[in-house]
């Protein structure tokens, strides 16, 4: 037990930073938004590999049904994360309706309980 506890700690360490490495390259623009997004998944994905692979493997055993599972649950992992990654590097707008820049003109104030 103490060794995949060992192994976790190692790889959560090294996910995060190529975690954080994906994100210093993406935000200087050196990669597209497509490979950041593979890239921060596999990373992520690859962090519960340990935790995974042990608990299929004590549950369903070592055989190709612990394997199986263990690779269903990370491919379900990396694709959950790969699907919710934002689009672009945009700024994300308010919402409709609301003021997209600085107002021209005077601006009431926030509460009629001001004054």
């Amino acid at each position: 037990m103490m060794e995949i506890f060992l192994i976790q700690l190692l790889t959560a360490a090294l996910g995060a930073v190529s975690t954080a490495s994906a994100d210093w390259v993406y935000s200087g623009a050196w990669i597209g938004r497509r490979l950041h997004a593979f890239w921060v998944s596999t990373s992520i994905a690859l962090i519960c590999l340990p935790v995974v692979a042990w608990a299929t493997t004590v549950f369903l055993g070592p055989g190709v049904l612990g394997q199986f599972a263990a690779g269903l649950v990370i491919g379900a992992i990396f694709l959950g994360i790969h699907q919710n990654l934002p689009n672009s590097r945009a700024v994300r707008k308010l919402a409709p309706g609301l003021p997209q820049g600085p107002s021209t003109g005077a601006v009431p104030p926030a509460s009629r309980l001001n004054g």
